[in-house]
């Protein structure tokens, strides 16, 4: 007698969206808005369901595209942070030494902005944005450059807004938030242009119709 085979549960096998690749999600996001576009909905509770899926796909393509940055960047900048965070480390060593070794109080309080400067640094290495370019404390090119120089601070300035106010370990997900409502903005954009060009070629094709169905001036002499 032949082995009984256990039958698969078909329950489940529809892919999370949660699990699903940013290509995957794009498709899916496409799939959707067709069947909007051209009704192929039976119901309207079919309709809404589809388009709460549609609002679900959108926002969970923009935490993978964030992500998926956050990742390249990381592995890009690993070995220039890496050496910023080594220079630094070191200067915070002879800071501390300077304010430990301080004959007089004005020696002391200098070395201890100092220290306070260097601070900061390291955590603009540790906590700078991770789906920002990262611009190097020592950089070997272009380091005279007004506007680098004028982003860099910008940043730091942050960074130094957190230590004060303890919000280091949350600045990452505040920056995240940024960059979602940029790239959301973007895609309103994209998509108002979008429908601009579709209402156009639309007014075209029913110029086209007219004048096909009225005749030119030369066919009715």
């Amino acid at each position: 007698m032949p082995p009984v085979r256990n039958k698969k549960s078909k329950k489940g096998t529809s892919t999370s969206i949660d699990t699903m690749s940013i290509s995957a999600l794009r498709k899916k996001i496409r799939d959707n808005e067709r069947a909007l576009r051209t009704k192929k909905i039976h119901s309207a509770k079919g309709q809404v369901g589809l388009e709460r899926q549609l609002k679900a796909l959108k926002l969970m393509l923009i935490e993978r595209m964030i992500e998926s940055k956050e990742k390249k960047l990381t592995s890009k900048y690993r070995m220039v942070k890496h050496f910023d965070r080594k220079k630094v480390e070191r200067a915070i060593k002879k800071a501390e030494k300077l304010v430990s070794d301080a004959k007089t109080l004005q020696e002391k309080e200098s070395s201890r902005l100092k220290l306070y400067e260097l601070q900061i640094d390291y955590n603009y290495i540790m906590y700078f944005p991770k789906g920002r370019k990262y611009m190097s404390l020592y950089p070997t090119t272009d380091a005279d450059n007004l506007n680098m120089i004028t982003r860099r601070n910008k940043v730091r300035e942050l960074i130094k807004e957190a230590m004060e106010n303890n919000e280091l370990d949350s600045l990452n997900k505040r920056f995240r938030e940024e960059m979602k409502l940029k790239i959301i903005e973007k895609e309103e954009n994209n998509q108002m242009k979008k429908k601009q060009q579709e209402k156009i070629q639309d007014n075209n094709t029913n110029m086209i119709i007219n004048d096909n169905f009225f005749g030119s001036d030369d066919d009715n002499e």
